[in-house]
């Protein structure tokens, strides 16, 4: 089957191309041809892959497209004589059309000169000006997705906006995955974070975030940790001359909430900016869980519950920065940012046990409720400093950086049992420290003339943190310190890597190949452990990208990349740790990391604003860290988690998107993926005398469409669903989930306020089942969410900044 999909998608791609140099010229060599050079309008600097398209005056009808060079050039040929009009577009910026182009046998050549953009925000006197952003950019290592098209995240976080995302999966949890991972690593502005993936999502509102970057092959610039790839979330930074700025206010049902802001004050070589924010979200829902366990002698206990659950995540923050430009070569940047986040859950479940022996008849029903409570709350701060200096050569640079990041924080769980309104057993547990992460890098940029270019850079990243673990058990009515789960871990880990990467362009061929070599040194201690555990290797990571410029701006893109995933910190700890009153969780200092061969082909076909796109994908990761439930050898019906390297897992699958813009007032954005997944392996049970098969396959897919309606230029309606396929996983399977969302946008007052309407779960499907089983258990859990979610965003815009038009830019002679 796999063999099949391949030869299916290279049969496409085969017959696209052919078909594209295969075309009859029916319009002759001697064409008439419209050039022209496409720059920002503030900064006076070309645009790359900016997308040009040509029409007819006289039916609107298209006649050619095509996208810039890397000098802002474009040039369109073999037009028949007639009257033109191209309209120029790219993300983040106004389109502009050029109106009454005339191609004549006498005249052949139209060239348009400058055509200067300006920035989306801008204000440009009484013209109102209405811009569509792409919904995907596709450049040789990565994908670009504008945050703005997306109505119905507008009151959300950043897990809301990844739901519409390619390659991204985020169940009815919040839990991201990228192409069927959650090994990926997340990037704030390029730089890393001291908080986990989930944290910085969770934490980061969307009304923040201006653009996302997917990265799943990374070139050897990047950092290769992450099995899956790299998600890089920019933020909104202002880039108008004076002052300016955005207010966003939202509030919903279910205790939702939140507020931010960001000013922005630009003056002369001087950029300094300012941003708050506060989130408020609520995950309730209900919940019932179904669980069997078997010992040695024939004895299978059953429990089953059902109640509500609450979970609240609250995080504010606050940021602030400057960048000067000391002189045309020199420029500094400085960052600062400050936060907090407070997580609760709490659930009520009625209980009901019972057991069998040998399947015999079952023992009388125990009926109990159980009552849980987990808060963690947490600061941290983040300083980062860079330093640009040019050199002589457009390109020629040296970019340094220094980042610095500190967190604290207590985290407190308390599980008890009651039986007729006494306590039978709980349990209380504590894990508080701190932990600082510094990183250090320098890139070198050096053109080498014409498309060729050399980089080369070093990165530092220097991690420690300290974790004191502590609990108390329930006995004889009251709580006393248990101490042999009381832990104290040291961790450190240091990262020195060296890159250097070659890129260039032959004809319509362009390629970029890298070498990155990383040097891991860790070190793991235990107070009152004489033994600790450590680290020292090599590794080295190739990379190769290459993309193909065909005909009318489409293209086509390969590379492969390998990468590694580490072992977390709390998936080394050796010791038990208790998570509620049926499960322990305990580490696994042996665990060696994994390593992912990457290997990808994307093919991207342009036609005028319709846009379709394929990535095909293989990634084999070996030592694969799985996650693995078995039942406990002393205690019934109590799981130990843990994790193991089980093997080698392949995963082969092909990703759709289709940008579809029907009329002005309709655009359609469809997005598909269907993977063939396997893993091939086992593991040792804890007796060490059994061995478990740990092999399994299976076809996964899913389906997202955003259909947006636009009644007139300041109201929008937007349809959002989604639908994900059951999965399945070594020890069970996760079922599939279907979900709708909607949103309504509405402008005022020029455009300086909105207003966003969205309803997310509107038909409450949108449901978490899972099933875990093995030799002697069996779990089932079920979450049903609250529904619908309605959400109110208000946002207001600051701009004291106009500028008038001045009509010696425009062009004399054709209608800008």
């Amino acid at each position: 089957m796999k063999r099949s999909l391949l030869l299916l998608v290279f049969a496409f791609l085969a017959s696209t191309i052919l078909a594209e140099k295969t075309v009859p010229n029916t319009t002759g060599a001697a064409g008439g041809t419209i050039k022209g050079i496409v720059k920002d309008k503030d900064l006076k600097t070309a645009i790359e892959y900016a997308t040009v398209s040509v029409y007819r005056m006289a039916d609107s009808s298209l006649v050619n497209g095509t996208i810039t060079n890397s000098k802002g050039e474009f040039a369109l040929k073999q037009l028949k004589p007639g009257r033109y009009y191209a309209e120029i577009s790219f993300i983040g910026y106004n389109k502009k059309t050029v109106r009454n182009i005339p191609i004549a046998k006498n005249r052949r050549l139209a060239d348009l000169k400058e055509i200067m953009l300006t920035q989306a925000s801008e204000a440009l006197g009484e013209v109102t000006v209405s811009a569509e952003r792409l919904p995907v950019q596709y450049q040789i290592d990565k994908k670009v997705i504008p945050v703005s098209r997306q109505l119905t995240t507008a009151s959300g976080n950043a897990v809301d906006v990844l739901e519409s995302v390619p390659s991204i999966n985020v169940d009815i949890e919040g839990n991201v995955s990228l192409r069927g991972s959650s090994s990926f690593t997340v990037l704030v502005d390029g730089r890393p974070s001291i908080l986990e993936a989930a944290d910085i999502l969770t934490q980061m509102p969307a009304s923040v975030i201006d653009n996302i970057e997917i990265i799943t092959n990374p070139s050897a610039k990047y950092d290769p940790e992450g099995s899956s790839g790299i998600v890089n979330i920019i933020t909104k930074k202002g880039k108008l001359k004076g002052t300016s700025g955005v207010v966003n206010l939202n509030i919903g049902n279910f205790g939702n909430r939140g507020a931010d802001f960001l000013v922005n004050m630009r003056k002369n070589k001087f950029n300094f900016h300012f941003g708050l924010d506060y989130n408020n979200r609520n995950f309730s829902g209900s919940r019932e869980t179904e669980n069997w366990t078997t010992t040695a002698d024939g004895k299978t206990t059953y429990v089953f519950s059902d109640g509500d659950t609450d979970r609240e995540r609250l995080g504010y923050g606050l940021r602030t920065g400057f960048d000067y430009e000391i002189d045309t070569k020199n420029l500094i940047t400085l960052g600062i940012r400050y936060g907090g986040r407070e997580m609760n859950m709490g659930s009520d479940l009625d209980y009901t046990d019972y057991f069998t022996i040998n399947g015999g008849t079952p023992s009388p029903k125990q009926d109990y409720t159980s009552t849980d409570d987990w808060n963690r709350e947490m600061e941290f701060y983040n300083a980062n400093f860079s330093y640009q200096r040019k050199f002589k050569g457009k390109g020629h640079q040296l970019l340094t950086q220094l980042n610095y990041s500190y967190r604290d924080g207590d985290e407190k769980s308390k599980t008890e049992r009651q039986q007729n309104g006494t306590i039978v057993d709980g349990k209380k547990a504590t894990e508080k420290g701190p932990g600082a992460h510094l990183d250090i890098r320098a890139d070198y940029t050096l053109p080498l003339g014409g498309k060729s270019k050399f980089e080369a850079g070093y990165r530092a990243k220097l991690r420690n943190s300290e974790d004191i673990t502590t609990q108390s058990d329930y006995i004889s009515g009251s709580y006393e310190i248990q101490e042999e789960y009381n832990k104290e871990v040291d961790y450190k880990k240091d990262v020195h890597s060296v890159y250097a990467l070659y890129a260039d362009k032959a004809g319509i061929l362009g390629y970029q190949v890298g070498l990155r070599s990383e040097y891991t040194d860790r070190e793991i201690k235990f107070k009152g452990v004489s033994e600790g555990f450590t680290i020292n290797r090599w590794d080295f990571f190739p990379t190769l990208h290459t993309q193909i410029d065909l005909k009318e701006g489409n293209q086509l893109m390969a590379s492969y990349t390998r990468r590694i995933q580490r072992p977390r910190g709390w998936n080394l700890e050796p010791f038990v740790t208790w998570t509620d009153a049926y499960n322990k969780r305990q580490g696994n200092p042996s665990l060696k990391p994994e390593y992912i061969d990457s290997y990808e082909l994307g093919f991207q076909k342009r036609i005028g604003e319709q846009s379709i796109s394929f990535e095909t994908y293989y990634r084999m990761t070996h030592n694969v860290m799985e996650h693995i439930r078995r039942p406990d050898q002393e205690l019934e019906n109590v799981m130990v988690s843990t994790t193991e390297n089980v093997g080698t897992d392949y995963s082969l699958g092909i990703e759709t998107m289709l940008n579809l813009s029907f009329a002005k007032w309709f655009k359609n954005d469809l997005i598909g993926n269907i993977y063939h997944y396997k893993i091939e392996g086992d593991y040792t049970l804890s007796d060490g005398t059994s061995q478990i098969d740990f092999s399994t396959e299976s076809f996964n897919w899913s389906l997202r469409n955003n259909s947006t309606f636009m009644f007139n230029k300041t109201t929008r309606f937007q349809v959002n669903v989604m639908y994900h396929s059951a999965s399945k996983k070594a020890q069970g399977e996760r079922k599939g989930f279907f979900t709708a969302n909607l949103g309504l946008k509405k402008e005022f007052f020029k455009r300086k306020l909105s207003a966003t309407l969205q309803a997310r779960n509107i038909l409450g499907t949108a449901k978490h089942e899972n099933i875990n089983e093995g030799p002697g258990f069996y779990n089932y859990s079920k979450f049903d969410r609250q529904w619908p979610s309605i959400k109110l965003n208000l946002s207001y815009k600051i701009n004291n900044y106009k500028k008038k038009r001045d009509p010696k830019e425009d062009m004399e002679e054709f209608e800008m």
